[in-house]
């Protein structure tokens, strides 16, 4: 399966016209000064960084990802997918610790909603998961019904992952973006975009699988009741 959207590789604006920049001081130059977050164990994370590498794990060509192994097989979007979500629920345990450390300063109601998000992401993740053949399954099969599920489970994936990015960046936004002229706010309004047209096609694609499903479950009945008057 395609990518949906191509995803900016090594954390540089998605729109051409912002300035790009390699690494330094430990971050991405064109996200501006990196604010550093502790985590549970007292480490700095830039959650914003965090929230940029996940999409690129599973929206970026394949040559940019770290794991090439899995490019042949039939469920690697998939994969990428989950290994995004993965990140993404790391970054928001780092949130959430935080307001944890500063409640006076945040928004209790938006935490308990970050929590709940991940909660219901990581579930559906897990129950596709479990309804996906298996790669040999797919490559057995003599029908397209395997690759259709894959597809189903991968697109359905990558739309709850980007809905829980977008989620996280903006409660970074409401939470730690101070001023319009923090280089950071147009680094997070690019990605922002990338997410939403990431969402939008696979909502073009869940619609049309819900349509062939449809249409599917119907001539089923209609073939099971001709079975059952021969």
């Amino acid at each position: 399966m395609s990518n949906v959207h191509p995803f900016p590789a090594g954390g540089k604006s998605a729109k051409s016209a912002r300035k790009k920049g390699g690494r330094a001081n430990g971050h991405h130059a064109a996200i501006g000064a990196a604010l550093l977050i502790q985590d549970i164990e007292g480490r700095p994370v830039d959650v914003l960084e965090k929230i940029i590498q996940a999409g690129g794990l599973y929206l970026a060509p394949s040559d940019a990802r770290p794991d090439e192994n899995l490019e042949d097989r039939p469920s690697a979007q998939f994969l990428w997918t989950v290994q995004g979500m993965d990140i993404l629920i790391d970054a928001a345990n780092v949130l959430v610790h935080e307001a944890q450390r500063h409640p006076e300063r945040m928004d209790q109601e938006s935490v308990d909603g970050l929590v709940q998000q991940a909660k219901t992401t990581h579930k559906l993740i897990h129950k596709l998961n479990a309804m996906l053949p298996s790669d040999a399954f797919i490559l057995a099969s003599n029908s397209f019904g395997p690759d259709f599920m894959a597809e189903y489970a991968t697109n359905a994936a990558m739309l709850m992952v980007s809905r829980f990015a977008i989620s996280l960046l903006g409660y970074y936004d409401a939470q730690f973006i101070r001023t319009k002229k923090d280089r950071r706010k147009d680094m997070m309004m690019d990605f922002v975009d990338v997410y939403r047209e990431v969402i939008q096609d696979c909502q073009i694609h869940m619609g049309a699988h819900g349509f062939l499903m449809k249409e599917l479950a119907s001539a089923q009945r209609a073939l099971n009741k001709v079975m059952k008057e021969l």
